[in-house]
């Protein structure tokens, strides 16, 4: 099972859409199993375009 979750900033000057095609270009990372040697994620972490104090984390469905 492949899943995806991103984390965003809450407090920032502009909205963060749940998208890897969001406006501050979120930058993915895979998540991979070792022993089986096979991908079972990703994580975008959104780019913040001020300094921000609240992150949220949520996987899409």
């Amino acid at each position: 099972m492949h899943k995806i979750v991103h984390v965003r900033p809450v407090d920032d000057a502009v909205g963060h859409e749940e998208s890897v095609d969001c406006l501050c270009g979120p930058t993915g990372q895979g998540v991979h199993v070792a022993a089986a040697d096979r991908s079972v994620g990703m994580i975008y972490h959104h780019h913040a375009l001020r300094p921000c104090h609240e992150w949220e984390a949520s996987a899409e469905a």
